[in-house]
């Protein structure tokens, strides 16, 4: 063996291993030798080793580190140093995230590949999200300008102090000097070592740009580093590392590892572009941190509007919402719709109005070239506005006959479905007759010129003309109320209180399919095509196989009505429908070979089928043959939210097993609980003329109410005429400071059927009048005789029995002796009295007729009125008299949950309350924010 004798032992180097070529072995052997070797070779294994290690040990120790490098040459290939980058690039591919970043810890060559900018974009893409391009194009677009600006300047402020005559002291004084006209490139360095201690992540490089904006020229790094350190080599050599030009970095690339330079520093921006280009690894480690967030319940909570701007909200509840990363837009009981700044959380512009009732369901595109919203209400309108100026471009107030319960629009149509038990398909644009948009089952009708909006001299469809009505008496309509409706494609997806859930192929105007599962009326659904998610007043989020309809995933936890649900599986364009479908197969194989090998199949028969929440276990496999895997398959990030009217909102997660399991559960009172309830008021000052007054035989103190203006069956700002007609009773004090609320003891269901258990409604309010009649009357009598109170104000008290129960008892308003009554008159609760005399509890606890899906066909109620302006009652308490409304509760504001969505950073709901609610798992952090708004969310 031969080696080089001026080659120094050092015991380290950096150069690449040798090769054969490297190792000179002599290929002239005599015969000798040759007959030695071979009886070598012929040796036993552990002997031919013994005699290798007694060779090795009479030789140098240069030759033994030569024979060290030759042998690790032969046992060791590092693919890094051979393989073309292209090749190594595929190779990495198939890895997964956390074992590139393993792979990236090896060496400098193998780190550089595995943070390739292409390999982290496809990681991004494989966990199935999406970056807004035209918004990140913008940003980048925004960057460059702002880099050839400040490169710009920097330039020129060189040109002029290069062209200027300088003064004596300042050509013997540059070192000095440079520093302060250079100051802001310092302040840049600084500013992104800062930033790279915030969000450090290995192997995320920040480059030559820092995050806020200035480029740091090559030359002005170059002038700076020399005015401060002098221009001496080893100086030069140190600070090699910043300064590498653009041209240098491309050079760079791909380059042997002992020439490979590196920034630890994590950035945005790649490094190797003289261009601005983001850096993927850095937005996937951002996503994935986001994601986090969301598994550890992670989040601050806002609420719209913002408590110092509470003017700025709705003035009743809030029945829907949509939202983007930029704008939200509400509609509301109180009949208008309003747009929200999500930056600020503040109003953006006046109120939309032209609904004449409820709105109750909305859609909005905010893009230039969409610039739309679309409303509908219990007026039965349905209403399309420019979402920039709030402008009406077609309001249209026959669209259904009864309230338009849900809409959805894409880019082809819009699809609105009502009470009315119908579901319509309407042309978002003008459509010539040979349009692929037109439904193939209309063109007979245009043939003959008997289609409504059709124009027989130019073959032209008017812009939101009735395509499709998908209603009685069409065979297989639903039987009852459509609540919700989705669009994929050419397939419409509804939901009813009849049950079940219905789809529709636009193009035959036919129904194809019908799916059962629920055991109650359906109130919500969202279908992406393959799975179709929904909630019912079964209380279960229910999840079916578009294509076979078998129930594939079922998830209790909630205890009442799920109004809402959004789901996001996630798996649209990364998973193919052959893959999801062989996956399915897969659990078909696994549970068949569990029955063959013993295991008993599940029971069935009324009352014994038990709901597979997702679990693909044997055990709890309940479907065949599906085109979907249990609980419906989806990726790492998938997740299902749904709001109840049990006042909370669920994000469901699959377990290891892959079940839906709830993994948080959130609640609107920990934004609400000073501003979203109603604050109590006491009103104890007389009116002109003097309060009537009674006390009930010793027992009953005066109670003040905070509005004995209680009309029966209306109360407040709003009134109403139902079912009796309203009773008012007409006192209106003036408000003093409140006085703290008792502690609840009874619910207000107990206290509405206590008033029918005490001989009836109508009974009580017949006594309720001539008790007020017989106060009144002996008032006046006891004012002409002229009593007065200590204060001067007109206060009688009754005579007889029942008397003055003693003379420390203070004046105060007329009360009525049955103690629930009483709590009515006070205005605590709101009665309407029904033909048949049932009780209704009032708005505040029970929501109006629209804002419950009807879960059995024709259970809707009437409309229930407003609830009172003024807020509830408190009692006072006087120490040693009994008082029967002590025990009442206070009533509040009900959180039931009606419409709720999320994207990739926020959860927002609205409620019965008027205040909108959100959850932001970006949870105060600007890059988690930035991140959130750059992200698209996919089904």
């Amino acid at each position: 063996m031969q080696r080089n004798i001026s080659q120094l032992d050092e015991g380290y180097d950096e150069t690449r291993s040798m090769t054969d070529s490297d190792l000179q072995y002599g290929t002239d052997m005599d015969a000798h030798t040759q007959h030695v070797l071979n009886l070598v070779l012929a040796l036993p294994e552990e002997q031919r080793k013994l005699m290798v290690e007694s060779i090795i040990r009479t030789l140098p120790n240069v030759d033994k580190e030569l024979i060290g490098r030759y042998c690790s040459n032969l046992t060791h290939f590092d693919p890094c140093h051979y393989l073309p980058a292209e090749l190594m690039l595929s190779a990495l591919s198939y890895l997964e995230p956390r074992d590139l970043l393993t792979a990236s810890a090896i060496s400098r060559s193998w780190r550089e590949r595995a943070l390739d900018d292409e390999l982290w974009r496809n990681c991004f893409a494989k966990e199935g999200w999406v970056l807004d391009q035209k918004e990140t194009n913008q940003v980048q677009a925004s960057r460059e300008s702002r880099m050839a600006r400040d490169k710009r300047a920097v330039t020129d402020a060189l040109g002029r102090r290069g062209s200027r005559k300088r003064k004596t002291e300042e050509a013997f004084s540059e070192g000095e000097a440079a520093p302060a006209i250079t100051g802001h490139v310092e302040e840049q360095v600084q500013r992104q070592m800062g930033q790279g201690s915030e969000d450090s992540m290995q192997g995320v490089e920040l480059g030559p740009y820092g995050l806020e904006g200035r480029p740091q020229s090559d030359a002005l790094v170059r002038y700076t580093q020399d005015a401060r350190h002098g221009s001496s080599e080893s100086d030069s050599d140190t600070s090699s590392m910043t300064r590498s030009s653009p041209n240098q970095r491309r050079a760079d690339h791909y380059r042997p590892p002992a020439d490979i330079k590196f920034n630890l520093i994590p950035g945005l921006w790649r490094t190797d572009r003289a261009d601005a280009k983001l850096s993927w690894p850095y937005l996937y480690k951002q996503r994935a941190r986001l994601e986090r967030n969301w598994e550890k319940g992670a989040y601050t909570m806002f609420r719209l509007p913002r408590p110092e701007h509470a003017e700025e909200g709705h003035s009743e509840c809030v029945y829907t919402i949509q939202h983007t990363a930029k704008h939200l837009v509400s509609g509301s009981r109180d009949r208008t719709i309003r747009i929200w700044d999500l930056d600020t959380y503040r109003l953006k512009g006046e109120p939309l109005k032209g609904h004449e009732a409820s709105v109750l369901c909305l859609q909005f595109d905010e893009r230039p070239e969409q610039d739309i919203i679309v409303s509908g209400g219990s007026d039965a309108y349905l209403i399309i506005w420019k979402f920039s100026t709030g402008e009406v471009v077609r309001k249209m107030t026959n669209a259904h006959d009864e309230s338009i319960l849900n809409l959805r629009f894409d880019d082809r149509y819009i699809v609105t479905c009502s009470k009315d038990k119908s579901v319509k398909v309407w042309s978002r644009h003008v459509l010539h007759k040979d349009d692929p948009l037109v439904p193939s089952h209309i063109l007979p009708l245009l043939e003959n010129g008997s289609f409504l909006g059709y124009d027989v001299r130019t073959n032209i469809i008017r812009e939101h003309s009735l395509l499709v009505n998908f209603g009685p008496p069409l065979a297989g309509a639903h039987q009852a109320a459509v609540n919700a409706v989705q669009i994929h494609d050419k397939t419409v997806i509804s939901a009813s209180g009849d049950r079940t859930i219905k789809s529709w192929n636009i193009d035959t105007g036919k129904m194809t399919r019908t799916y059962i599962g629920h055991t109650k009326g359906i109130a919500c659904v969202q279908f992406d095509g393959r799975r179709i998610v929904s909630g019912s007043s079964d209380n279960t989020v229910r999840i079916f196989d578009a294509q076979t309809a078998a129930e594939v995933g079922c998830l209790s936890g909630h205890g009442n009505l799920v109004r809402t649900v959004q789901a996001r599986f996630g798996d649209l364009e990364t998973v193919t429908d052959d893959e999801l479908l062989s996956d399915a197969r897969g659990a078909d194989e696994e549970f068949l070979a569990a029955v063959r090998g013993g295991m008993p199949l599940p029971r069935s028969g009324p009352g014994r089928r038990v709901a597979n929440p997702g679990s693909r276990r044997p055990e709890d496999h309940r479907t065949l043959g599906t085109a979907v895997p249990p609980g419906g398959g989806g990726g790492r990030w998938a997740k299902i939210v749904s709001g109840s009217y049990d006042e909370t909102v669920v994000l469901w997660k699959r377990d290891r097993e892959g079940k839906w399991v709830a993994r948080l559960t959130l609640s609107m009172d920990g934004v609400l609980k000073n501003h979203g309830r109603r604050q109590p008021r006491v009103f104890n000052l007389p009116p002109p003329g003097g309060w009537p007054a009674t006390v009930n035989a010793g027992t009953a103190a005066p109670i003040v109410g905070t509005n004995p203006a209680a009309v029966v069956n209306g109360i407040g700002g709003q009134g109403g005429t139902g079912h009796g007609g309203p009773i008012n009773i007409t006192h209106q004090p003036a408000a003093p400071a409140p006085v703290p609320a008792p502690a609840a003891a009874q619910t207000p269901q107990q206290v509405i059927a206590q008033i029918h258990a005490n001989g009836g409604l109508q009974q009580l309010l017949t006594q309720h009048q001539q008790a007020q009649a017989n106060a009144n009357a002996l008032a006046q009598q006891q004012q002409q005789q002229g009593q007065t109170t200590a204060t001067g104000a007109q206060n009688p008290l009754p005579t007889g029995p029942g008397g003055p129960p003693g003379p420390n008892i203070l004046p105060g308003p007329w009360v009525p002796q049955h103690p629930v009554l009483a709590a009515i008159h006070a205005g605590a609760y709101n009665v309407h009295p029904l033909p048949n005399h049932q009780p209704v509890a009032a708005p505040h606890l029970q929501p109006a007729h629209h804002n419950h899906p009807p879960a059995q066909a024709n259970n809707h109620a009437a409309p229930a009125p407003a609830a009172a302006a003024l807020g509830p009652y408190v009692p006072i308490n006087i120490p040693g008299v009994p008082n029967p409304l002590l025990n009442l509760p206070t009533p509040r504001e009900s959180n039931r949950v009606f419409k709720l969505q999320f994207d990739a950073r926020r959860i927002v709901c609205c409620s019965q309350n008027k205040v909108i609610v959100g959850w932001d798992f970006a949870n105060g952090e600007r890059e988690l924010e930035r991140i959130g708004g750059w992200s698209l969310e996919t089904s």
